[in-house]
């Protein structure tokens, strides 16, 4: 999960605290005056009102006072739920408040460059990060002589058209991506068209674009392929993205646009 939608997740909760802290509050206000104390008694029980908190003992509540009893019980309880509710409150406004993300790697930023050339740093910036990453070298696939040419923006060989589109829009996202590089899934090693880098929290995803889809054996392998991810725990939707387009419906930029937005930022 990333840390915007950690963010987003606790201040969703905390909207559901505070509903549950009025609602509460409103049952609050018109709830009677004192508590009740539950004694068994044969098989059922019985219910005594006590005036306070120092009333151990309590009255007996006759059935007549049966709804008074039922309301002083959702009375402690709503007691218990406001108390809880503005804990958790407290902590999460708390929480909110000092969390920094960026308070390790801002220290190592606000460095001379003479200090960082000499220091491991415990956490880089993710513009670094993605620096570092981008720079590690692999062995993309080969071209075969028959391969028509493509390029990216970049200059950068691509196999086509559609694949230069989704580089060059991942550029001008800034989304450090990897292409073709070498993937081990099991026993079968794979070249995933993209590798993505998440930097908003450095995870790890993979694009695949199956771009003749209207053709069964390629639209068999494709199938046996997004298999073969899902087996080694890499699934669509999480940390695959899939991307397809037959002869009669190619893929567009808006198509891509959603995907980066969805997944890579």
């Amino acid at each position: 999960m990333k840390r915007s939608e950690i963010i987003e997740v606790l201040k969703k909760d905390r909207d559901k605290l505070s509903e549950a802290m009025q609602a509460a509050n409103k049952r609050l206000a018109k709830a009677p005056d004192g508590y009740v104390r539950i004694v068994r008694h044969g098989k059922g029980y019985q219910f005594y009102l006590r005036e306070s908190g120092q009333d151990k003992s309590g009255t007996y509540m006759p059935t007549s006072q049966f709804a008074k009893a039922v309301k002083l019980i959702q009375k402690r309880y709503d007691e218990q739920i406001r108390s809880a509710a503005a804990r958790q409150v407290t902590a999460i406004d708390r929480f909110l408040r000092e969390y920094d993300p960026q308070s390790l790697k801002s220290i190592y930023a606000s460095l001379h460059e003479v200090r960082r050339e000499h220091i491991e740093p415990a956490e880089i910036s993710d513009e670094e990060y993605a620096r570092r990453w981008q720079e590690e070298e692999y062995r993309h696939k080969t071209f075969s002589e028959d391969t028509a040419e493509h390029y990216t923006g970049k200059g950068e060989r691509v196999r086509s058209k559609s694949e230069v589109m989704i580089a060059d829009a991942l550029s001008k996202a800034n989304i450090p991506y990897r292409y073709e590089c070498p993937l081990r899934l099991g026993n079968a090693v794979v070249h995933p068209d993209f590798t993505v880098l998440r930097s908003s929290d450095r995870e790890i995803v993979y694009w695949e674009h199956f771009g003749m889809m209207d053709d069964p054996e390629y639209c068999h392998k494709a199938l046996q392929k997004i298999r073969l991810y899902e087996k080694c725990g890499i699934y669509p939707g999480i940390r695959l993205i899939i991307t397809m387009e037959t002869s009669y419906l190619p893929i567009n930029l808006t198509v891509i646009g959603d995907a980066i937005r969805t997944y890579c930022s």
